[in-house]
Formats: C-alpha cells, structure tokens, sequence
C-alpha cells in the first residue's frame, strides 16, 4: 500500500512536467500566420444588370476586392506542415438607381452590393526551398453571400426584393505559392498566392487572393 502511495505521487508529480515538454514541443514547430491584401472574384464580372422596367435587377460587383483570414500550421520533422485556416473574400459596388412605378418612387442612394467567401480549409504545404519558397495545397468548405436588388413596377403592384441569403458549397480545392522573408528568428514576412476551384459551374475558379502575410513561428 505504501509502495502504491509513493508511485502515485512520483506520478503526480512527474506528469505536469511532461505535459509541458510536451506542449513546448509542439509550440516549436508552430506557425500562426496572418495575410491582407487583393482578390479576385471570377464570378463578379459575369452577371449582367437589368435597368428597365417592369423589373429591375442589379447584383454585379468589382471584380477585384479584399482579402483576408489567417492560418496555423505544424510542421513535424521534415520539409512538410500542415494545418487549417480561414480566408474571406469582399466584392463590393455602390448604386444609385431611381425608378417610377405606376404606386411608388423606388430610390437606392449609394446602396452597397457586399458580396462576401468565406473558405474554411485544411491544408498541406512543402518547403521548396527552406523558410522562403512555400507551396501549399488543400480542401476548402465555402459559405459565400451573393445579394441582389430586384424591383417589380406593372399597373398592379409594387416588389422591392432584398437578398442577402447565405449560400453553402460543399467541397473546393486551392492550391498557391508563397515567398517569405525572415526578419527575425521567429517573424517572416512574406507574400501570398492562393486559386481557390470548384467544380460544376460555370466558371470553375472561385477566386484568386494576392496578399502580404506576417508569419509568427512560436518558439
């Protein structure tokens, strides 16, 4: 029973140390990363506006927007990370459009359309060339919100429709490069590619994000 006790407190004892070895470990070989800069919407351009009535349409952004998220790897030993992150895409354009109906004046001054891509990925990278040239690759959920305004007006009635929904994609892939710099032991500073694709559309590229990143390796 004695020799039971004392096992058990050099367990006790024993294990927060390791836990911390541990836990230092994995900190070492952990990067978080954050990026802002340009995207481009491949599917903003190709929406056309209707301006006449009896109904009136519009809901075609910028193509080119912003960019943004951040992302955290581990990287085991090797030239291979992997990781998860998250990245937004904003398309805007503002619209003045004034209609007469046969009941109403219809006026939307300066109405922004905010078309926003929210990607949720896994991914997987390899170091070409160590800690500066960077390919990375994976799979993506997209949760995406393309609204449009559309104005009914006949000799019956007036429609003011506003949609702002939250639409889901299952699945994509990406694929990118990157190029960093190190200024310090543990802080890069770099620049990012990303192609985001999916399949069965149109237009099978989603969008294309070309942004600066801050890189924290966490030792």
């Amino acid at each position: 029973m004695k020799n039971a006790t004392w096992l058990a407190l050099i367990l006790f004892l024993s294990f927060p140390p390791a836990m911390a070895q541990k836990l230092d470990s994995i900190l070492s070989r952990s990067s978080l990363s954050f990026n802002y800069g340009l995207s481009h919407d491949f599917f903003a351009c190709c929406v056309d506006t209707n301006d006449k009535l009896p109904i009136v349409s519009f809901n075609n952004r910028s193509e080119v927007g912003e960019a943004f998220g951040f992302e955290y790897t581990y990287r085991p030993e090797g030239k291979n990370e992997y990781g998860f992150g998250f990245s937004k895409d904003v398309n805007y354009r503002d619209f003045t459009v004034i209609k007469q109906t046969s009941f109403a004046l219809v006026n939307f001054d300066d109405y922004r359309i905010r078309g926003t891509k929210n990607f949720h990925y896994l991914l997987y990278k390899r170091h070409f060339i160590e800690e500066k040239l960077i390919g990375a690759a994976g799979i993506y959920n997209l949760r995406y919100r393309d609204p449009y305004v559309e104005i009914i007006g006949n000799s019956d009635q007036t429609i003011v429709t506003l949609r702002d929904g939250v639409t889901v994609i299952e699945f994509g892939v990406f694929a990118g490069l990157e190029y960093y710099h190190s200024l310090r032991k543990n802080f890069q500073v770099g620049l990012r590619t990303r192609l985001f694709y999916t399949q069965g559309y149109d237009e099978s590229f989603e969008s294309f994000e070309l942004t600066p990143v801050l890189r924290f390796t966490l030792k």
